[in-house]
């Protein structure tokens, strides 16, 4: 009898998010109450960053995030797209895993500044393989594919003039 019941319940927790918490995939539990508390940290940004393949770009840029190179200033999120992206970010059907990963560069076209007193965390988004990764202290944490409408429909809102950006589909 018992193994009827936690049958069902293994199977469940293996499905979401290819086995892994939402915790693992953000990067621990530090990450997680940042993310899960976009609304009352001190500063939630945004940046467009390039996303040319390596050695396709010939701007030399002046400031980079993980070694990309940031083509806008940041733009403060508000409180509506904090709680938006929190709660995408949080949701672990937002995520899944590929039992062979795709083939296919991280070339990430927007990132995500997060930070409070003590804590900072960049979020990396490749929209060409819909993937993630978050980075602390810089050094990589957490990271997986997503699915989610929401993110692609709030980079589209905070670069309503990057043309690369309103193309996503």
């Amino acid at each position: 009898m018992k193994l009827l019941i936690t049958a069902p319940i293994i199977l469940l927790m293996l499905a979401s998010c290819g086995g892994q918490s939402v915790e693992f995939i953000v990067g621990g539990q530090g990450a997680l109450h940042l993310v899960n508390n976009l609304k009352n940290i001190e500063s939630c940004e945004a940046y467009r960053i390039d996303d040319s393949y390596p050695g396709e770009s010939e701007v030399v840029f002046d400031k980079k995030i993980h070694g990309y190179g940031v083509i806008s200033d940041p733009v403060n999120l508000d409180l509506p797209d904090r709680v938006l992206l929190s709660q995408a970010l949080v949701d672990s059907k937002t995520y899944f895993h590929y039992s062979e990963p795709i083939d296919c560069l991280f070339r990430p076209g927007v990132a995500f500044r997060f930070s409070d007193a003590s804590n900072e965390l960049n979020l990396l988004i490749c929209f060409s393989c819909n993937e993630l990764e978050y980075f602390s202290s810089g050094e990589k944490v957490g990271g997986s594919y997503f699915r989610s409408v929401k993110i692609k429909e709030l980079a589209k809102k905070l670069f309503p003039d990057d043309p690369s950006i309103q193309s996503l589909k």
